[in-house]
């Protein structure tokens, strides 16, 4: 059994049991239908990007990662930290809500002098610390993100404290630690330092069990997007080779091999990721980016075009030829019908107006 945590943003907080972590986690879903009947799912996950495992203040984020390299961080609880850190040391998939109390500072016009004086100039900085973070990384208050897509983007945008946490302004020096170079430390050994990574050997042993189950698997499983994928990286036959990241490439060896071979269509992490860096075993979740959410819409968007649902299965031969009918470019999935990137976690894959990979293998076929 795993405990989930939900911290507050003062600290403490309560736990929640959820089921076993392996095969994955799950819970009791109830929605209603458009037509108003119940609808229960109990094969939902409870791990989502809508269920913080962990919440804490924008500015907090910083703190662990000073605290990581060694310091005590006075904006952030040690025993609080060890625990933030202890469950990204051990699951990247690890969804982490950062707040901010800036929108709950009251009207004026409900502020006597009184308040005014009472007010605590270290909560107003941290108030500015959290909004620093949050717009140099490109959220609000509330965002939710995987550790390992939160602390890379950490490490990419924000590369000192100095003018975050410390200022030379009188009344606003902040914190001792900000010129100290501890966090300039942790973050030149990269986000590994922090948050949990595959191992290369046991990458390379899941990409030997992958590959032997694509060779005896009876049907294979793959994600709709992937379909599109594995047709950009042929690129018409000029790139024959197998991908480091991804089993796309024996995927393709074994349609090949036997046209007719069932393909059943999943969404979510499927057959070519095992073997992937991003991928997490133990919850089959993809850490990249955030989770990857675009790649739900590009397998939903497909199905779509498809006129097919999640679980349905065709002969290989024909489910190629129904993809290059509906889908004459990556743009329509890809690039989302606009070519327009609306934030970092929408960005596009390849050319926005269409990858020339997809056309090439598109008109030549992969037969």
């Amino acid at each position: 059994m795993r405990e989930i945590r939900t911290y507050g943003s003062e600290g403490g907080g309560t736990g929640n049991s959820t089921g076993p972590s392996y095969p994955y986690r799950w819970r009791r879903f109830t929605h209603r239908s458009q037509g108003g009947r119940s609808m229960v799912d109990e094969r939902l996950l409870d791990d989502g990007l809508d269920e913080p495992v962990i919440t804490m203040r924008a500015h907090q984020l910083l703190g662990t990662v000073c605290v990581a390299g060694g310091a005590t961080c006075p904006l952030l609880e040690p025993a609080r930290a060890r625990e933030i850190l202890g469950e990204i040391e051990r699951d990247p998939t690890v969804t982490i809500r950062l707040t901010s109390t800036a929108e709950r500072v009251p009207h004026y016009s409900q502020l006597s002098e009184e308040d005014f004086a009472r007010q605590d100039p270290a909560e107003v900085l941290n108030r500015k610390r959290d909004l620093d973070v949050l717009q140099k990384l490109g959220l609000v208050p509330g965002s939710i993100r995987r550790a390992r897509y939160l602390y890379e983007l950490l490490f990419e945008r924000i590369e000192t404290l100095d003018g975050v946490c410390a200022y030379e302004t009188s009344g606003w020096e902040g914190c001792r630690l900000a010129r100290s170079g501890v966090y300039e430390r942790v973050r030149a050994k990269g986000w590994r330092a922090i948050v949990y990574q595959r191992s290369d050997e046991e990458m390379a042993a899941f990409r030997e069990r992958n590959i032997e189950q694509i060779r005896k698997a009876a049907r294979l499983a793959i994600r709709p997007h992937h379909l599109m994928c594995l047709c950009c990286g042929l690129a018409g036959g000029r790139n024959e080779t197998p991908r480091p990241n991804d089993t796309l490439y024996e995927l393709l060896l074994r349609i090949r091999e036997e046209p007719d071979i069932p393909i059943v269509l999943v969404e979510g992490c499927c057959m070519a990721c095992d073997c992937c860096d991003g991928y997490h075993p133990e919850t089959g979740r993809c850490v990249h980016a955030g989770g990857l959410i675009r790649d739900y819409k590009k397998d939903l968007d497909v199905l779509q075009r498809l006129g097919l649902m999640p679980g349905a299965m065709m002969k290989a031969r024909d489910l190629f030829s129904l993809l290059f009918a509906r889908i004459p470019s990556t743009r329509d999935v890809c690039g989302y019908g606009d070519g327009v990137t609306t934030c970092n976690e929408w960005a596009i894959c390849g050319d926005p107006d269409g990858h020339a990979g997809y056309d090439s293998t598109r008109k030549k076929g992969i037969f």
